[in-house]
């Protein structure tokens, strides 16, 4: 009977130490998850996927323009989050830092492969003064062949940029992360950063010119 009790307390006690530890790390910020992470605790791992991962497949995805190439980029990229957490430091952001990762790994991607395929973008990749315009559409009519004629033309404006335009452009732009957040993760000033940003808003100006200048 003592042997039955003792080992009944041993099990409820250790559920209750593993309940307890899942909330810290729930409930831990990312900085103390890849730490965590960096010692070796899988659990930081769990956490910082369930965390990010819809925010790595929306970066992904904006990057390649489709769901097939942006599930593999998502995938490599918190792959190599596992594998690089090592040369993450402290001292910097962990989500500018995986956001880089991805899109480094986006590029690579694109790189290598080729698409196949075209979708429609969605909205996001419309420029503000186009996106405002664009009026629900009902499949089969002049609008809705309209609207994949720019979703095609947008997408080829954004691969005319260089890969670190597109990068420096999506984080910004898409992300939202500020010049000195992607200057850190680029390994540059943030002068830098804001050069590449004005190229690559300038030529997506010359290339879209037409969709919102019908005089040009």
């Amino acid at each position: 009977m003592r042997g039955r009790l003792l080992t009944f307390c041993f099990g409820k006690a250790l559920g209750q130490v593993v309940r307890e530890n899942e909330k810290n790390v729930a409930a831990s910020d990312d900085k103390a998850l890849a730490l965590a992470l960096k010692g070796g605790d899988e659990r930081a791992f769990d956490e910082l996927v369930r965390r990010h991962q819809g925010r790595v497949y929306a970066v992904a995805y904006r990057l390649t323009g489709n769901r097939e190439d942006a599930l593999d980029v998502a995938q490599e990229a918190l792959i190599k989050l596992y594998r690089k957490i090592g040369s993450w430091q402290p001292t910097g952001g962990f989500l500018p830092w995986l956001l880089r990762l991805t899109a480094n790994q986006a590029i690579d991607h694109l790189r290598r492969r080729r698409r196949h395929r075209q979708e429609p973008l969605d909205e996001a990749f419309l420029p503000e003064t186009e996106g405002a315009a664009v009026e629900p559409t009902v499949p089969g009519t002049a609008a809705e062949v309209r609207g994949r004629e720019i979703d095609a033309r947008v997408r080829a404006a954004l691969d005319v940029l260089s890969p670190t335009q597109k990068t420096v452009f999506v984080l910004r732009h898409y992300e939202g992360l500020a010049l000195a957040e992607i200057a850190e993760q680029l390994g540059c000033t943030v002068g830098s950063v804001k050069v590449h940003l004005f190229r690559s808003l300038k030529k997506l100006q010359r290339e879209l010119r037409d969709l919102y200048d019908p005089e040009s």
